[in-house]
């Protein structure tokens, strides 16, 4: 038994316990080891692809992979990384006030029963449902020409990409936003 600070555990139970309980009922011990062979099968998967990623691909590092600027024949990935931040943040700035804000009207200011609230809640638990593949085509059809024309660009570009993830994340953030600002105690309002 585990002491921690002079007081004993009287819920704790060892493995033998375990496993006597275990053999008590043969579907309880059955499962018990299906679900430590499914573990082990797990861990020895994952093992195998880190080794197989780790075998295979360090010889293939060169310096070339980082190079600032992506030919044919550096193949850097460089420039998807740099890429790849700008896009994220571009998105946050777009979706974080929106998500905050709107959680904070929707929780303080709003009134019971409104039918803006209603709205807002079920268009989030819509469009958390959403699969990406249906955001990639709405982005197409209707960000892209948007952009296209009124930014004089082809509309293909990162600035449309991250008005797309923004509203991609907008869901999520409004939940979490919404869920964080309810589990305030309400004497810290009053304070």
């Amino acid at each position: 038994m585990s002491e921690v600070d002079g007081v004993k555990a009287i819920n704790k139970v060892t493995f033998g316990q375990r496993l006597k309980a275990y053999k008590r009922s043969k579907l309880s011990f059955l499962l018990a080891v299906l679900v430590l062979l499914s573990a082990i099968i797990t861990i020895g998967v994952l093992g195998y692809l880190i080794f197989y990623i780790l075998i295979k691909g360090v010889p293939n590092l060169s310096p070339d992979l980082f190079s600032l600027t992506y030919t044919s024949e550096n193949v850097s990935m460089i420039p998807a990384i740099i890429n790849t931040l700008i896009m994220t943040i571009l998105a946050l700035l777009i979706a974080v006030p929106l998500g905050i804000f709107s959680a904070i009207y929707m929780v303080e200011y709003a009134k019971k029963g409104n039918k803006l609230v209603g709205v807002v809640s079920v268009t989030t638990e819509t469009l958390a449902g959403i699969p990406s593949i249906v955001y990639g085509f709405f982005g197409l059809v209707v960000i892209v020409p948007f952009v296209r024309e009124h930014f004089k660009g082809n509309g293909n570009s990162i600035f449309t990409a991250s008005i797309l993830l923004g509203i991609m994340i907008l869901p999520t953030i409004i939940s979490v936003s919404e869920a964080a600002i309810r589990a305030v105690p309400e004497h810290y309002y009053e304070g």
